[in-house]
């Protein structure tokens, strides 16, 4: 039974999140809804995906797979999928991969990009791409918070109280804070192999409130000693949020997506 690998792009501004739910509109949803009828299946079609992402939340590299029995090619999928469900999502590539890849249990890394516009003023071309923070923040001090996140630590203290994970533990190969010349942008990019549920977030918040002087960047090293949730800062908003990529060193991409050029998805 073959198995397609999906690369998938997404504005989540209208969506309930990547998981698929009964009442609410989901990215998975719609996947699933769109496969269906590609397949003239008579149960609807399981779509995994690499990572739940919340109401709100974007994505450039979300990654998932189904299985099917049908005679359709990949090029079928591409097309079928993106006149079958809105322009706010683009699979962008499918490719057909061995039976043993899990888009979930095969990753090995993610990369997240948070961006935060700090002005007095708000700029409604980011509304829906980034966190408006009402104060300039100190992004040296939010530079020097953010390494003590690097590396692997007991992330218990930056994970929502409904995070069901048994372990905790988990490695920060890089957290960059990274400024525009041109304009108060700020983007936070988080490299791991793993993540809590909301960790990022509320990564972000802490080191929101670090850069506007509410707390020391010593902070982070103390919350991640002591595992408090309360020491910690708030949880960002779901909006300023995108995957951009997951990592499969064991299952690389091979070839070109079906109607893109190649260089999208290493731009």
């Amino acid at each position: 039974m073959p198995t397609v690998r999906l690369q998938i792009a997404y504005d989540g501004t209208a969506y309930h999140g990547w998981q698929i739910q009964p009442e609410d509109r989901t990215v998975e949803g719609e996947l699933t809804r769109a496969l269906t009828t590609i397949l003239d299946a008579t149960a609807p079609v399981k779509v995994q995906g690499a990572s739940r992402t919340d109401a709100g939340v974007h994505a450039r590299g979300q990654v998932a797979h189904f299985h099917h029995h049908s005679d359709r090619k990949l090029w079928d999928f591409a097309r079928g999928l993106n006149a079958l469900t809105d322009e706010d999502v683009c699979v962008v590539r499918v490719e057909e991969v061995d039976d043993t890849f899990h888009a979930r249990h095969s990753a090995r890394g993610k990369i997240y990009r948070y961006r935060i516009w700090h002005h007095r003023f708000t700029n409604p071309f980011l509304r829906h791409r980034a966190w408006w923070v009402r104060a300039r923040l100190d992004v040296d001090a939010m530079r020097r918070a953010a390494e003590f996140f690097v590396g692997e630590h007991d992330f218990r203290g930056f994970r929502s109280t409904g995070c069901e994970s048994p372990t905790t533990v988990r490695t920060m190969n890089r957290v960059d804070i990274v400024a525009s010349d041109d304009e108060p942008t700020l983007e936070v990019i988080v490299e791991g192999q793993a993540f809590l549920q909301h960790m990022v977030r509320i990564m972000v918040g802490t080191l929101v409130d670090v850069g506007k002087g509410h707390i020391a960047p010593m902070r982070i090293g103390e919350v991640l000693q002591e595992g408090d949730r309360r020491r910690a800062g708030m949880t960002a908003p779901p909006h300023g949020l995108t995957l951009e990529k997951v990592f499969y060193p064991d299952f690389p991409w091979t070839g070109e997506e079906p109607g893109l050029g190649g260089e999208y998805l290493n731009s």
